[in-house]
């Protein structure tokens, strides 16, 4: 995993580089990290023309450094001031073949306007593009339209959120090897291709089919496809035995040869039923997924309450999301020996349960960034909760936040979602945090939809499996990169497409 950090943590990092002495060689490495990524996008440098613009603090003294270096290479260098006369003028990076941007970094608060650089010309933007703020990623006023942006130290949070995929274009990571992975205090977390290291190798010598058994509660008249996804999707990612609890039994049945089917009425409103339901669960199983297809009908809050109750490691998703009456109705539901509930809603959902709870959480998700928002829930919830989207996020009641940028635009499509919750109710049916496995098996989600490309659903837990096991077959661990080539995050996901190509993946 990659620490991302804040504008407060990065304020705290350049301090101590300065109280030690070690700011000049830090803005060295950085600028000839810009170089070393400049050259690489230029795809040579005799010849070639950059501009680079400087802004007033150390962004620009990583640009200037950047600077001496192209042009010691050969490079037709152009040098413009942040707020000079000719910072306005498009001639000064009209037939540039690079604009190097190092006007401003995570420290700008203020509206910013951009360079009048014409279409076409790429920019590199210096840690995150001018414009754009470090924490939140929202625009400040304007902001610079990176074809890609390297972020030094470490992550810059607003790379990854809200709008800052929009301006950052391809986003890499150089580290100053400075001693940033000992900086303590992260709460937030990028997810990488090794970390799925914590979804392979897991049974052990010991295992039988009901050491990692998984029931899934799902399915209703006309929706009985969701059961199937969700069930055989636990089998691909290394459950041992599914049972399906349905109402829709017997009627079109196919929800893969190796579930087990049981016939039980989820909208009676038998307490007793519904008890000796869940005491079999809790009996027989070690994780539990509830929710997709399952209908919009009576009594799904109370199946909810009854499977918390039932203390196994849940997955709560789609329409028993939907039947949750409010965040606080959660509170309370969860002591603090409880194994683990995670919610997995779509923002569609997540601001449909927000709708329904207290002006509390309705202030706090619309003036918080993502990551922060989803923290707090947590913390007062009890709850993990899973936000699916570009990137998804997921919170743990720890206090800590991961997110993975793997899912792409091909995971929008129907039943998607439910293959997701049966992964994850698989995962789950192992040790580990319930946050970390939800979030690593989000991102196996995302690198098969994105090797799926355009898809049926259906096809996203055979190629999740197929990734896992080329994951088991060929994982060696790498040492960490270091300043002298930056490493690209290929859309914002680590490790480029080496899972996606039969390569071995490496930890940047």
């Amino acid at each position: 995993m990659i620490p991302i950090y804040r504008q407060e943590a990065i304020r705290a990092f350049d301090n101590s580089l300065s109280a030690n002495g070690l700011l000049d060689e830090a803005i060295s490495r950085a600028g000839f990290a810009v170089f070393s990524l400049a050259r690489q996008l230029l795809g040579g440098l005799y010849g070639r023309r950059v501009t680079v613009i400087f802004g007033p603090g150390n962004n620009g003294r990583d640009a200037l450094v950047a600077a001496s270096h192209l042009r010691r290479a050969g490079v037709v260098v152009n040098e413009v001031r942040y707020g000079s006369a000719e910072y306005s003028q498009r001639e000064n990076y009209r037939g540039a073949d690079l604009v190097i941007d190092g006007c401003f970094g995570v420290g700008l608060n203020r509206v910013f306007t951009p360079p009048l650089v014409p279409s076409g010309v790429p920019i590199l933007s210096v840690d995150i593009p001018s414009g754009l703020n470090g924490d939140s990623g929202s625009v400040l006023g304007d902001a610079v339209n990176a074809s890609a942006t390297l972020c030094l130290t470490g992550l810059k949070l607003g790379a990854l959120i809200s709008e800052g995929p929009d301006f950052c274009g391809e986003i890499y990571l150089s580290e100053l090897g400075l001693g940033e992975t000992n900086f303590s205090g992260f709460a937030e977390f990028l997810i990488e291709d090794a970390d799925l290291e914590m979804l392979a190798f897991r049974r052990t010598r010991t295992d039988h089919k009901w050491s990692h058994s998984v029931a899934v509660i799902a399915g209703s008249p006309g929706m009985d496809g969701a059961a199937h996804l969700a069930c055989t999707a636990g089998y691909f990612v290394g459950s041992g035995i599914v049972h399906l609890f349905t109402d829709t039994a017997g009627t079109q049945g196919d929800y893969g040869v190796e579930t087990v089917v049981h016939s039980v009425s989820l909208a009676s409103n038998d307490d007793v039923a519904r008890s000796d339901l869940f005491e079999e669960i809790a009996r027989r199983f070690k994780s539990l997924v509830i929710g997709p297809g399952l209908g919009l009908g009576d009594g799904v809050a109370e199946l909810v309450k009854a499977a918390i109750g039932a203390r196994v490691r849940t997955v709560i998703d789609a329409d028993a999301i939907t039947a949750i009456p409010s965040a606080e109705w959660l509170t309370g539901l969860l002591d603090p020996d409880h194994p683990g509930v995670i919610l997995t809603p779509h923002q569609g959902e997540l601001k449909a349960l927000i709708g329904r709870s207290s002006k509390e959480y309705v202030d706090d998700y619309a003036n918080s960034d993502l990551c922060a928002f989803v923290r707090r829930f947590c913390a007062k919830t009890g709850v993990s909760l899973l936000v699916k989207g570009g990137p998804t996020v997921v919170g743990s009641p720890k206090g800590t936040c991961y997110l993975t940028n793997a899912p792409d635009v091909s995971l929008a499509v129907a039943g998607s979602g439910d293959v997701l919750s049966g992964m994850i109710g698989a995962s789950l049916s192992y040790d580990g945090d319930v946050a970390q496995l939800a979030a690593v098996t989000a991102h196996l989600h995302g690198l098969a939809g994105r090797a799926l490309g355009k898809g049926p659903s259906g096809e996203l837990a055979p190629k999740a499996r197929d990734i896992l096991l080329r994951f088991e077959s060929n994982f060696k661990a790498a040492p960490r990169h270091n300043f002298l080539k930056p490493t690209q995050l290929d859309g914002n996901l680590v490790g480029r497409r080496r899972l996606l190509e039969d390569q071995i993946p490496h930890r940047v």
